[in-house]
């Protein structure tokens, strides 16, 4: 005999979905806060990790502006040529660098300072005070850089007065 179950009551029809001046103010808030958000996080880190200061007083920068026009021509009527060698064995870095005059005899008697600048970040350059251990031809040992690219400055002075300056884009390979 076949048994009979009840009947289920008839499935209640859904409201169709209305949408509604709250769900789409709700909705609207929501994005802009995630995108605000995002925004802020990223600018944060973005700031924190390069802050874009090149110098620290624009206004004074612009004021020695044509000072620094005089001191670049009177390095180049000098005409020295410079080499930079920058190599790692891996537990350190070499920075050595050979001035020359004009007539290839080397320069002696400077006081020459390096600076290794990282791209992303100022925490990682680095300082050198070099020494002259040939003629014409100064040295510095630091602690091994790690590859990647780099800007080297070079800042030789004479009796306190810079009589060179020069910023090259270096790459360091493993």
């Amino acid at each position: 005999m076949p048994i009979e179950l009840p009947a289920s009551p008839p499935p209640r029809p859904r409201a169709p979905f209305r949408l509604g001046g709250r769900f789409v103010l709700v909705t609207m808030i929501g994005f802009f806060a995630v995108v605000a958000g995002a925004n802020a996080v990223m600018m944060t880190v973005a700031i924190r990790t390069m802050p874009g200061v090149d110098v620290k007083s624009a206004y004074e920068t612009s004021q020695r502006f044509n000072q620094e026009i005089e001191r670049m021509r009177a390095q180049a009527a000098r005409g020295w040529q410079v080499d930079a060698d920058l190599r790692d064995d891996g537990t350190e870095s070499v920075v050595e660098i050979a001035f020359l005059d004009k007539r290839g005899v080397p320069v002696r008697g400077l006081d020459v300072e390096a600076r290794l600048e990282h791209p992303a970040t100022r925490s990682q350059d680095r300082d050198e005070h070099l020494t002259e251990a040939a003629p014409g031809r100064y040295l510095a040992r630091m602690r091994a850089l790690h590859a990647g690219g780099w800007t080297l400055a070079i800042t030789a002075r004479r009796d306190g007065a810079a009589v060179f300056d020069t910023r090259s884009r270096i790459v360091l390979r493993d």
